[in-house]
């Protein structure tokens, strides 16, 4: 029997994306592994043949430490961050290779410690993308992403001294194995899953067959509710704000619909609870399927613009207003604009008349029913987990396709 080591980034839009992954390699006649942090163990629940390993809690602890810094929010200052991490996980992930010695490792494509355990080896692997990449050919295509970089390494320059000194750290101990900053968000040449389709992937028609476009997450081919009463706000899972949620409220006053806010189980969100009108609902976190009930019957969804969240909302032809926190939720809101699914607000500090103008512009906006309807067919007909496992395979041999089967 085989043995996978999956790999994650510890964070939730990277954990999410791999469930149905797992769920489908779970079903086949091999050992697989996973590592994540413990906290999310509970989303494994009904996976069977599946072991779960976490990371030390020193590691956990470290890299909470790190989330909850606002100045580690831009392009340059998160290429420092994976860096660190790897430095502080690496001899565990080292000792995990040498002492399991897999067939293969699928590694997220953040997770540099795993990419570098197998290269000193020799374990084949793989790359599983949960959002966009971040190569040549995006930077060719979105030249606000490439704009970004440069913004963001000239105003934080020292953060690329930084990675570059554990750069230079890792490669003393273990030699020429660490990736390059341009070679974290790339396929370099391997087996490569990426959470989108092809038409949706900035320059998708470049890449090669080794690049499996598999659509995102979660898709369901259901009725599109024709009246949609609500407008969903939501910053995701990590994300807070004490002005953000009161100005949102103010912004889409007396338009006619349900307003429901979800904190996404964030803490140290504000909200100014004694004034809130009878058509707002606000939650402390929604159940997947509370949040996908809401998504389908919003009329608009205003986001921070993290991957799974835009996906969500096309698959339910939902256009979007996306609020940008990081830099990568600047590229990600741009790209939506331009893909006529929706809009961008982008200030420091949020004007409510010109977010107003912003939450009017989208709601009252046709036009972007066509650009949503595109890529939501384009999601649908993506080549699935199912599909990529078989792909997965075909390239490294991994199980029998004659007794594949777990009960």
């Amino acid at each position: 029997m085989k043995k996978i080591m999956f790999v994650n980034f510890p964070a939730s839009g990277h954990v999410n994306p791999q469930l149905n992954m797992c769920r489908e390699l779970a079903k086949k006649d091999i050992k697989l592994l996973y590592y994540t942090f413990d906290q999310y163990f509970p989303r494994f629940k009904g996976i069977h043949n599946i072991e779960l390993r976490k990371y030390p809690d020193d590691f956990n602890a470290y890299y909470h430490q790190l989330a909850e810094d606002k100045r580690l929010h831009e392009f340059i200052a998160f290429i420092y961050v994976f860096y660190t991490l790897t430095e502080r996980v690496l001899p565990f992930m080292k000792e995990e290779v040498e002492k399991e010695k897999p067939d293969l490792i699928l590694c997220d494509s953040l997770a540099i410690w795993g990419k570098i355990a197998a290269r000193i080896y020799g374990v084949p692997m793989a790359y599983f993308f949960s959002s966009l990449m971040g190569d040549s050919v995006v930077i060719k295509k979105s030249p606000s992403f490439a704009l970004g970089l440069i913004k963001s390494a000239l105003l934080h320059f020292p953060y690329v001294l930084k990675f570059n000194q554990i750069k230079k750290r890792i490669e003393r101990q273990y030699g020429k194995v660490t990736d390059k900053p341009q070679e974290i968000m790339s396929h370099q040449g391997k087996f490569t899953i990426v959470m989108t389709s092809r038409e949706f992937h900035p320059g998708g028609e470049e890449y090669g067959e080794h690049v499996k476009f598999i659509g995102p997450s979660y898709r369901e081919d259901s009725a599109i509710p024709e009246h949609k009463d609500k407008i969903f706000i939501s910053l995701g899972t990590i994300a807070f704000s004490d002005t953000f949620w009161d100005a949102c409220i103010e912004a889409t006053k007396g338009l006619g619909y349900e307003v429901v806010i979800s904190f996404g189980g964030a803490k140290n969100n504000k909200i100014s609870r004694d004034s809130i009108p009878e058509n707002v609902k606000v939650y402390d976190n929604l159940s997947l399927g509370e949040y996908r009930e809401v998504l389908k019957h919003s009329a608009l969804f205003i986001s921070h613009g993290g991957f799974n969240s835009i996906s969500d909302a096309i698959l339910y032809k939902t256009p979007l207003l996306i609020c940008p926190i990081t830099a990568e939720q600047v590229s990600n809101g741009k790209l939506v604009e331009q893909y006529g699914c929706g809009a961008v607000y982008i200030e420091k500090r949020v004007n409510i008349n010109k977010l107003r103008n912003k939450v009017m512009k989208v709601l009252y906006h046709e036009e972007m029913k066509s650009g949503l309807e595109k890529y939501r067919q384009s999601f649908l007909h993506a080549m699935g987990y199912e599909k990529a496992v078989e792909a997965l395979n075909d390239e490294f041999g991994l199980f029998s396709t004659k007794t594949n089967e777990q009960p």
